[in-house]
């Protein structure tokens, strides 16, 4: 069986490769584009006119004291690190006897089920969009875009303080999860 029959019709086949000189249509998806090589350009020139390494740092430092200084009651955040803008809070399980049940019996089912109740809470309930890290679980990734505002930050904090409290004090976090299972079983 010729390539052209797996990957395309003959006739889209030979429309694109129908001669040496159309035959190299598609090299590389960035080479010999000028207008990417622009674009980059232009990035770069933004990114060192704005400083906004040097801003990412300085955010970012005082991102993190914040949610030190904002999730240092719970019991279930186990460290918050990072480098510029990108952070990550790192939980545990809780240490209340019926929460810790509860949590146990949602990381049996998948381990990373606590980590997506955290991300859906944080996106229903409050409109920001984070994303746990494939290889752990149990860290939350906060990587904002370099032109965010201290006062979104703020915003940050305070919502993921709200939804780490829920987690340590309300059944309603972990019966939400039940019901979110259940759907799962019956697809």
């Amino acid at each position: 069986m010729p390539v052209s029959a797996v990957l395309m019709t003959n006739k889209i086949y030979h429309a694109v490769y129908s001669s040496l000189k159309r035959a190299i249509v598609h090299t590389s998806t960035f080479s010999e584009n000028s207008l990417s090589m622009r674009a980059g350009l232009a990035t770069l020139k933004v990114l060192e006119d704005e400083q906004l390494g040097d801003r990412a740092l300085q955010l970012g430092e005082a991102f993190r004291a914040k949610l030190r200084q904002e999730l240092a009651g719970f019991d279930m955040v186990k460290e918050i690190r990072g480098m510029g803008l990108l952070s990550g809070i790192e939980f545990v399980p809780p240490m209340k006897l019926a929460f810790r049940a509860l949590y146990e019996t949602f990381r049996q089912i998948h381990p990373a089920m606590f980590g997506q109740i955290v991300v859906m809470r944080m996106f229903r309930e409050k409109g920001i969009l984070t994303q746990i890290c494939g290889n752990n679980f149990m860290v939350l990734k906060a990587a904002p875009p370099l032109t965010i505002t201290s006062e979104q930050l703020n915003e940050f904090v305070d919502a993921i303080r709200d939804v780490v409290e829920m987690a340590q004090t309300s059944p309603g976090f972990w019966t939400e999860a039940l019901g979110m299972v259940r759907r799962a079983a019956q697809i």
